[in-house]
């Protein structure tokens, strides 16, 4: 009996718009969507929206495809090897010189760079557009295709959300694990002989739109995301930059522009965003790029008018699959065609735009003759057909053109390519910042009358594969995550019990037992610029106005909208250790403060006042309660691994410091009163000391007080606790004691034990703190000890202490000044 055939099944109507809702949550919640750069300033452009209806490729159709994808792949890295060695094609006249060495992505220095590698061009993405004649090739992206980690993740959002339709499906090839073969093309790549070569990810930043992209492959592919910062050349070799030292660099994976990739050779406006030497290192054969440096000259769309005459000059073969049809300004025979078709053609730029540009627009061709614009740089400009694309009908929305991203990976003489891809909506052209609107691709396998049974079983990495050393650029970012954490969570404790403190009437007798505190308040919140005396009546300097600027003031570093912008943006930087939920809950904290600081009238009237005191107590409102949420979902979807433990060192840093700035202000002042007062035993003991309990609020620490002493709030015992209580965790030698744990931690996952200076700092502050006899300065009737310390002098040498600790961690961990040999050369080497 004859099989039935299986139809293909469809989305039913009524379920499409609650599954455009999970998509679009299922790409919230990974993470991807808080780079979403509005274009023009329009807030209705989507980065990322995932349409549920894929488009569905038959094996024969894919056969053709397939096969026509080997063949460019393998001719444009022809192209490319044969242009920076032998430039035989050029010689013979099959291509123009002036296409390729007029082109402005054609790299001189990369000419002869190396002789001996035939796939210079690793990866590359195919853009088709099929008309009713069949499949055309429209673009070539070569320099650093992006889109790969949106074709893998399409697949794994729909087959999550849409489990039963995928179900359904007829057997259809897996996406999910071509990155590793990107993985194994690029060990290809590595010296002879190198059976674990060192490789990297090198990403153009977080101010990339696509670094989500960036931070997705990097993990699935087990590979360390490195910005250039991270890497340094010595002696004609690259080197990561990290905890535990530097580390030889084999091979690097780039997805940065080449125009900014070695700032010594190209000339750049983003320095900082290269490896100044690399091109002396590639050169020397110490490490390959992949794709190579140049290759961007084959997205040149002027080589669509070549590639046939290039195909057979090559192999002797026709183009499988044809090219847009495409006429250069440069040639007076195609001159005339161009006129004589204007009707049908459109003037293009001959590369697409790039991310930092204005968006594509055609030019148009009017009164016979061709625009300024053109005629004085028509290597510039190309001339294509309009294609008529075939109709997508996309989720029962109306019919659509659509253009098919492909992907082709080279490996030596073997191409692989991408059992699917991306589907992008609507007519061209298409935006080069977003992914846009889109759909996944399903490419059917063998007999449509088979089951769905096969599935996208994801692979997952050989462990070990990816290192768990943390770059010092990641260390350096994480540690100051933890203290801008630290600190907008201090300073908004601290402006929440001003009402107590300030606001409300305190008789002029009393001042000068509060000055202490106010002035500790504003030095831990970085005001100490503010003065304050016991004279004047403290409404007076902690003003409304100066409350307002420590919450929203974006000029001062130390506000809360400082801190949690610099503490979002850190984290945005993180994306490979933070986890999206908390990354999630700092960018809308950042987004409430922002709006806030714009709601937030100027002008001296009582009215403007009255607003900015509002946005001001909902700011302290909403920092208390989302970086406390932040911190604690951070500890249930954090790695407890070296990069989380420089988070806690930040966050131990900076509370210790805030604690011994308000200290260093309070303590001292009721040492004196000890010291100069004879009933001062008695009041010290007996007396009420409010601003004592004002201090414990301020520092977090009040229930912690209570538990402990159980008595009312006492100098000597407010002492005890923040310096000398080890289970309290405002306790500058508790947040020693744990900074010591975590650089122990750290030497254990680096392998390394070079923490040695740290160590010995927090080894003589911990032991001062525990040796100081506290009950010597509070009580006269104890005589002093001959040399004993002041104890203004050992909460100052703490503050020195936990400055110098963060020197030292920055010389060992971050900026390798311990580590580098100041006698290393550079050689060099001529280009």
């Amino acid at each position: 009996m004859t099989a039935r055939p299986r139809s293909i099944p469809a989305l039913p109507p009524a379920q499409l718009r609650p599954l455009r809702n999970r998509l679009k949550l299922s790409v919230q919640d990974a993470g991807l969507t808080d780079l979403s750069p509005p274009a023009n300033g329009s807030t209705d452009d989507r980065f990322w929206e995932l349409e549920p209806t894929p488009l569905i490729i038959p094996p024969e159709e894919w056969s053709t495809l397939q096969a026509a994808l080997r063949q460019r792949a393998v001719l444009i890295n022809t192209f490319l090897a044969d242009i920076y060695h032998r430039q035989e094609a050029m010689n013979s006249g099959v291509v123009p010189p002036e296409v390729t060495l007029a082109d402005p992505y054609f790299r001189r220095p990369s000419f002869g760079l190396t002789p001996d590698r035939h796939d210079l061009a690793t990866l590359i993405r195919f853009d088709l557009v099929k008309t009713a004649a069949g499949w055309h090739f429209t673009e070539t992206h070569t320099n650093a295709p992006v889109g790969l980690s949106y074709a893998v993740q399409n697949r794994r959002f729909l087959t999550q959300e849409a489990s039963d339709y995928y179900r359904a499906l007829p057997d259809y090839k897996s996406v999910i694990n071509f990155p590793l073969q990107l993985v194994q093309a690029l060990h290809a790549l590595a010296p002879a002989g190198m059976r674990q070569p060192s490789m990297v990810f090198l990403s153009a930043g977080p101010r990339y739109p696509f670094y989500s992209e960036h931070s997705f492959l990097a993990r699935k592919m087990g590979l360390r995301l490195a910005h250039g910062e991270d890497l340094l050349v010595l002696d004609n070799c690259v080197y990561f930059k990290t905890i535990a030292g530097l580390e030889r660099v084999d091979v690097i994976y780039r997805r940065l522009n080449d125009a900014h990739i070695d700032p010594v050779v190209f000339s750049t406006d983003r320095e900082s965003a290269g490896i100044p030497g690399l091109m002396q290192c590639i050169r020397a054969g110490n490490v390959v790029v992949a794709n190579a440096i140049g290759a961007g000259v084959a997205e040149n769309r002027a080589l669509n008018a070549y590639l046939p005459q290039l195909s057979r000059f090559y192999y002797g073969e026709p183009l499988l699959l044809p090219s847009i049809p495409t006429y250069v300004c440069t040639d007076n025979d195609q001159l005339d065609s161009i006129l004589d078709r204007a009707g049908e053609l459109d003037l293009r730029p001959a590369h697409s735009a790039r991310i930092d540009q204005p968006h594509e627009e055609s030019i148009a061709i009017s009164r016979g003759k061709l625009p300024r614009e053109v005629l004085e740089n028509p290597h510039a400009y190309v001339a294509q057909a309009r294609l008529k694309s075939l109709s997508f009908r996309a989720s029962g929305a109306r019919h659509t053109p659509f253009r098919l991203s492909a992907f082709a990976l080279t490996q030596g003489d073997n191409v692989s390519v991408l059992p699917g891809g991306i589907v992008n909506f609507g007519p061209p052209p298409y935006p080069v910042d977003r992914v846009g609107q889109c759909a996944d691709v399903i490419v059917l396998a063998g007999d449509v009358h088979t089951a769905g049974a096969l599935a996208d079983f994801e692979t997952n990495v050989a462990a070990g594969a990816e290192s768990t050393v943390p770059s010092s650029r990641a260390a350096e970012a994480l540690f100051w995550l933890g203290r801008y954490l630290e600190r907008a969570e201090s300073t908004a404790r601290m402006l929440s019990i001003l009402d107590d403190v300030v606001l409300e009437e305190i008789p002029a007798s009393d001042r000068r037992r509060w000055l202490p505190l106010w002035r500790g308040l504003l030095e831990a919140t970085g005001h100490a610029d503010q003065k304050i005396t016991a004279r004047t009546d403290p409404r007076n300097t902690l003003t409304s106005d100066l409350i307002w600027r420590m919450a929203l003031g974006a000029s001062h570093a130390s506000s809360l909208l400082s801190a949690t912008r610099s503490a979002a943006a850190n984290a945005r930087e993180l994306r490979e250790f933070v986890s999206p939920e908390a990354g999630r809950i700092l960018t809308q904290l950042e987004d409430t403060l922002l709006q806030l600081a714009r709601q937030s009238p100027a002008g001296r009237s009582r009215q403007s006042r009255l607003a900015r005191s509002r946005a001001a107590a909902s700011a302290i409102r909403a920092v208390l309660g989302e970086i406390n949420a932040c911190v604690g979902t951070a500890s249930r979807t954090m790695l407890q691994d070296a990069g989380w433990h420089f988070l806690q060192i930040g966050q131990q840093i900076e509370r210790a410091t805030v604690t011994a700035r308000a200290l260093s202000h309070m303590l001292p002042a009721a040492v004196d009163y000890a010291n100069n007062n004879e009933d001062a035993d008695d009041l010290l003991h007996y007396r009420d000391n409010p601003e004592l309990s004002a201090l414990l609020r301020m520092l977090g620490s009040q229930d912690a007080y209570r538990r402990i002493f159980r008595t009312r709030s006492q100098p000597l015992f407010v002492a005890r606790l923040f310096l000398q209580q080890t289970r309290a965790p405002r306790c500058i030698l508790y947040n020693l004691q744990q900074i010591a744990t975590s650089l122990a931690a750290i030497a254990e996952t680096s392998g390394d034990a070079a923490a040695d200076p740290a160590l010995q700092l927090i080894d003589a502050t911990t032991q001062e703190l525990k040796s100081i006899k506290l009950g010597q300065h509070f009580d006269p009737d104890i005589p002093d000890l001959p040399g004993a310390p002041s104890l203004e002098s050992v909460i100052m040498r703490s503050i020195d202490c936990l400055a110098a600790l963060h020197d030292s961690l920055g010389d060992q961990f971050f900026s390798h000044q311990a580590r580098l040999d100041p006698n290393s050369n550079q050689p060099e080497l001529g280009l």
